[in-house]
């Protein structure tokens, strides 16, 4: 392996330290092909090493012949644009897209914004040649969010890739684990019960977040379907074997697990408590309106049904508020467990979608999480980051199949008693229009918002891990 192939490996290096993992060695019961015992028999040898490069990406083999590679000095891309510029084309042409040409049935209840229709990664990008390929290998698993479902079924696209539930992993078992290895981002839609019941944990341990944050190798999913992560051993190479120590350094980076830096917490309109109570319920009751609070184990009973109020006024006075939970129900307070579970997390964002009649609840509850802050390590916290939060209004199918399962007739109601002070703002078009959406007022309406909170040096030492 000469110094041709080694500056084609520094480009793949350069790719995996975006991330902030710091290099470890390798297990030498998985060393990738590195070197067989010459105490074996021929075909033990021989099915040992297969083995063993069945589990490496395509770019190390292409590495292992370097003159193979065509450097492309007659190519645009690789003769005038820095590899700074291309690794930007790397990142838009290989994120995920709706593929609009096979639309969800617009009376599906995960039909919305963002997702019309399954996603699609364009990888034939990567087949174009191979020092693209060298270049773009790792960026579908990059630039792309491992996708969990924690709730009820009905609300799960089919057909998308790197998307999993706890109950079934789906595509995100098939990965292998080099590419599983290199996920850096988890964007997680929940029910508030499961939120309540231990979701923060359940979603960490299917993304591995602690042994990414050990910085160990990923060997897959185990029987019980949670990621796979375990420290490695020396390598089985030749000792001072120059040669060898840019493949080395490079399939070391590759099955590291990349820290989650990123989550996407995301509750749809079926998500929340209250969320079958009509309007007018909500304004006149707590227990029927729309609610969250993260210091507390559970919203669901009427006797905690007013915490996100509570919350928020103790906020406002400065403090912290406090709901006289025992020490077994201090454990289950979703807001407090990101220090543990996610230890790397640099921003969450949290986006909430309900009914356009129920958006004056929906604004309080947005108004109450810009006081949220999350205790993280080191003296940490996620909080508000201070921008306004997005909004997107849209119109979905005039009926859904729960609508009459649940006596709902309310959703179709034209009333604007309900309606807040955006009732005005334009609906996005978030899908072609088709036969089964004959206009924009045709359907019921629903409006989505999101604030992000962003990891900060803690000003306030009133919020502690141990409380």
């Amino acid at each position: 392996m000469g110094i041709k192939t080694w500056a084609v490996t520094s480009n793949v290096l350069r790719r995996l330290s975006r991330d902030q993992s710091k290099p470890r060695e390798t297990n030498s019961d998985q060393n990738h092909g590195f070197a067989v015992s010459t105490g074996d028999s021929l075909g033990k040898a021989r099915a040992a090493v297969r083995r063993k490069v069945e589990k490496l990406p395509l770019a190390v083999q292409i590495l292992d012949d370097p003159d193979s590679v065509d450097q492309q000095p007659s190519c645009p891309l690789f003769a005038k644009l820095p590899a700074e510029l291309r690794e930007l084309i790397w990142d838009y042409a290989l994120t995920a897209y709706e593929d609009l040409d096979a639309l969800y049935p617009l009376d599906k209840p995960y039909a919305r914004p963002g997702q019309a229709a399954p996603l699609r990664i364009a990888l034939d990008l990567l087949f174009t040649c191979r020092a693209v390929y060298l270049e773009a290998f790792l960026v579908p698993f990059q630039v792309n969010p491992m996708v969990v479902f924690d709730g009820h079924p009905d609300v799960v696209p089919p057909h998308n890739p790197l998307q999993c539930t706890p109950s079934n992993l789906r595509l995100c078992r098939k990965l292998r684990p080099w590419q599983f290895a290199n996920i850096s981002s988890v964007d997680m839609s929940v029910q508030q019960f499961m939120l309540e019941g231990g979701s923060i944990e359940r979603v960490s341990r299917l993304s591995g977040n602690k042994g990414r944050h050990e910085g160990h190798e990923a060997r897959g999913f185990t029987l019980a379907g949670y990621a796979s992560f375990a420290p490695t051993k020396e390598m089985n190479t030749l000792a001072g074997d120059i040669l060898l120590r840019p493949r080395v350094a490079l399939i070391r980076s590759i099955f590291m697990g990349k820290k989650i830096t990123h989550l996407t917490l995301r509750m749809s309109r079926t998500d929340w408590w209250a969320w079958t109570s009509c309007p007018q319920a909500g304004a006149d009751d707590p227990h029927d309106a729309l609610r969250l609070e993260p210091m507390i184990n559970v919203t669901d009973r009427r006797e905690t049904s007013s915490a996100m109020l509570e919350g928020y006024e103790a906020r406002k006075e400065g403090r912290q508020p406090d709901f006289n939970l025992d020490e077994f129900e201090k454990q289950g307070r979703w807001g407090m467990q990101f220090a543990e579970y996610w230890p790397d997390i640099q921003t969450l964002e949290l986006v909430l979608e309900t009914y356009a009649m129920k958006e004056n609840q929906l604004d309080f509850v947005m108004k109450c999480a810009k006081l949220w802050t999350f205790p993280l390590s080191d003296g940490k916290q996620l909080e508000w980051n201070g921008k306004e939060e997005s909004d997107v209004r849209w119109c979905g199918a005039r009926e859904y199949g729960y609508d009459d399962e649940l006596g709902m007739s309310w959703p179709n109601d034209r009333q604007d008693t309900h309606r807040s002070r955006s009732k005005d703002a334009p609906f996005v078009q978030w899908r072609p229009t088709t036969n089964d959406q004959t206009g924009a007022d045709s359907g019921q309406e629903f409006v989505m918002k999101s604030l992000v909170f962003t990891r900060r040096r803690s000003v306030d030492a009133t919020v502690s891990l141990d409380a």
